[in-house]
């Protein structure tokens, strides 16, 4: 039968190769958000910086426009 050290190093071996293949699979989604963040940070609207280049944290005003047509369309159907 099989002693106990070989049945230890298999399931170290296995370990092994479970834990390098879990932390491949991770390694790629952390990857993916941390380019996803960098990207969006990088990528910012002009019109909500202030004059010294960070964030307005003012109160903004915000506008929304009717539009007649698509509520009638909306209607037809």
């Amino acid at each position: 039968m099989i002693d106990l050290t070989t049945i230890v190093v298999l399931l170290t071996i296995g370990a092994f190769f479970i834990g390098a293949l879990v932390s491949w699979i991770v390694k790629d989604y952390v990857d993916s958000y941390i380019d996803n963040a960098a990207y969006a940070k990088a990528i910012s609207h002009p019109e909500m910086l202030n004059e010294d280049g960070t964030v307005d944290r003012t109160e903004l005003l915000t506008v929304m426009f009717d539009r007649p047509e698509e509520e009638e369309e909306l209607e037809e159907e």
